[in-house]
């Protein structure tokens, strides 16, 4: 029951966010459109979407490195999939299969590297931040989008902030012995209820902060933040091609609003494949320069349909040479989600 609330009400966003996208449009205007994009563009479009979702395995790579030893290809087909399977099913459980299967391949605890995956969006949200403000304060200085810019500094900076201290003065251990010595006084079988909780909170949240352990080391910090830069230049780039094969006449800086409001969109919940708000964030930032919404809607759902395909071939791939049912882990991940 509870499961069928949940699909009607992501169904319901779906269907706010596509009525915003589609009221106005001109179904002959967006025809016409979608026919007219440059096929000489896609091979440098797949070249540009494999090579920034590798730069994502290159990444994952240095934030685990002082744990885990696993060869670039695999973390790069692994994150290549990860990102299908975000696409696919619900609260990004590509994450999850990512720090499932590492743990379990590597036998690294699946706590740790939740957290170093954790670690790995705060970076991307400082790089898109960066983004945001480069848009902001070069080309569309108004009162609203400074808001918008200085609440996900506050967010993602605060967030960072956070983990270095965590890694830095790690005190887990000490406040639940603290509050297991305060508890000491009271009846055994309570007594009994908290020190097991407290130990589960202790375990639980060592493991998580154990994830950040590359913030101990300047040199690889540095390498995870110039491939972090590197994933979303690769990002720029994709839509860039796509706007490039629509031979729409926009500034090049639009693509630095395009990140951050996809971005944005897509931790709205909605279903599968982020339909709707996806369009609705692409349909945003054109509005800034003023490009028509036929031309600006033809463009994200060439670029949606694009990257889902390429990253659906490569990620069956992956899942078959390793023996993965997507059907097994669309349950698992649905198991894992009702169980919370």
């Amino acid at each position: 029951m509870k499961k069928n609330i949940k699909r009607l009400v992501l169904l319901l966003i779906t269907i706010v966010f596509l009525y915003f996208v589609c009221r106005n449009v001109d179904l002959k205007q967006l025809l016409h459109e979608m026919k007219s994009f440059d096929v000489k563009f896609i091979p440098l479009l797949i070249i540009s979407i494999l090579t920034g979702l590798t730069m994502r395995g290159v990444c994952f790579k240095l934030l685990i490195s002082k744990s885990v030893k696993a060869p670039l290809s695999e973390m790069a087909q692994l994150c290549i999939t990860c990102a299908a399977l975000n696409i696919f099913l619900p609260a990004r459980a590509g994450d999850l299969f990512r720090a499932f299967y590492v743990g379990d391949k590597y036998n690294i605890d699946k706590i740790k590297m939740f957290g170093a995956i954790i670690l790995e969006r705060v970076f991307d949200g400082l790089v898109i931040l960066s983004l945001l403000l480069l848009a902001i304060f070069c080309y569309n200085n108004d009162e609203p989008a400074r808001t918008l810019c200085l609440g996900a500094a506050a967010i993602f900076i605060t967030c960072f902030i956070l983990a270095i201290l965590a890694i830095k003065f790690n005190k887990i251990d000490t406040i639940c012995t603290w509050i297991e010595k305060k508890t000491s006084n009271f009846p055994n079988k309570l007594r009994n209820i908290i020190s097991s909780l407290l130990g589960f909170v202790n375990r639980t949240c060592n493991s998580f902060i154990s994830g950040f352990e590359i913030l101990q080391y300047p040199k690889s910090l540095m390498l995870v933040i110039l491939a972090s830069f590197s994933i979303w230049i690769f990002e720029c780039l994709n839509h860039y091609l796509v706007i490039a094969g629509f031979n729409c006449n926009v500034d090049w800086s639009v693509v630095l609003f395009i990140i951050p409001f996809i971005s944005l969109a897509c931790m709205i919940p909605s279903t599968s494949i982020f339909i709707g708000p996806y369009q609705f964030a692409i349909l945003a930032a054109f509005a800034i320069y003023r490009v028509p919404k036929e031309t600006a809607l033809a463009i994200s759902i060439f670029e949606q349909t694009f990257v889902v395909i390429v990253s659906a071939i490569v990620a069956a791939i992956f899942l078959l040479k390793n023996n993965f049912n997507y059907k097994e882990i669309q349950q698992d991940v649905s198991n894992t989600l009702s169980n919370k």
